[in-house]
């Protein structure tokens, strides 16, 4: 059977010692959503013709992004710069920011993915489902590495900038099997249950429109278990 491979870098973890100082306020924000891997080509002129050939203006380079992703990077950057280092007491207060989404944690663009939640400080919880050993629980058998590769890439899109427009290409990979009965309705949070902090849950949805899985009424069901939680707003 299929089992997720859950969570991968908790920054909740890191928040701990910050909870001590007792604010009235905890904000706990989870985006569920898609990221991708962008890897941009900007075009000297125009697109080429069918067939044809044209020149880049700088080297290929990829980004992590994803409407998820993104929602999630400029969240945990403004609650942290304008929310939890407040200079004024009254208006400060803890945070934590989660993005559930579906990549494939043993490849490059997986990896990128990881490596820029870990940078801008929000955890992300990876909800791809698999019958495949995670790369972090160190199997070096030739075996299951060969099984590994056999499987879904994480999602990753081409973004062809001609003329200031830009252009995408999408493959989703594993982002495509992501559905809406995957969603954890427990908040991952760091209050543990503090009586000092008052905690307040707001949950986002992104990236609607790339994830065929959230069409089909499972996820307006696991919205309702989410609801069930307490704390929880929704949006």
């Amino acid at each position: 059977d299929k089992l997720p491979i859950n969570i991968y870098f908790d920054y909740s973890q890191q928040l701990g010692n910050t909870l001590l100082r007792s604010h009235s306020m905890h904000l706990s924000i989870d985006i569920i959503g898609d990221a991708f891997a962008d890897i941009y080509f900007y075009l000297e002129a125009d697109m080429p013709t069918h067939g044809g050939d044209a020149r880049l203006t700088q080297p290929v380079h990829t980004v992590a992004g994803g409407s998820g992703l993104n929602t999630a990077t400029h969240l945990s950057s403004l609650l942290r710069h304008f929310w939890a280092e407040s200079s004024d007491e009254t208006d400060r207060g803890t945070f934590h920011v989660s993005l559930q989404t579906a990549i494939n944690e043993n490849d490059d663009h997986g990896r990128l993915i990881v490596d820029h939640a870990r940078k801008h400080q929000f955890s992300l919880i990876n909800r791809r489902f698999s019958n495949q050993p995670s790369c972090f629980l160190n199997f070096k058998n030739s075996t299951n590495m060969h099984r590994r590769s056999e499987e879904k890439s994480t999602g990753h899109c081409a973004v062809i900038v001609s003329k200031g427009d830009r252009s995408f290409m999408t493959h989703l990979g594993c982002m495509g099997d992501f559905e809406g009965s995957h969603i954890l309705a427990q908040s991952i949070d760091p209050t543990g249950g503090n009586i000092n902090v008052s905690s307040r849950r707001h949950v986002h949805i992104s990236g609607y429109y790339n994830l065929a899985g959230f069409w089909n009424g499972k996820l307006a069901n696991s919205l309702e278990d989410i609801k069930k939680v307490r704390g929880t707003e929704e949006n």
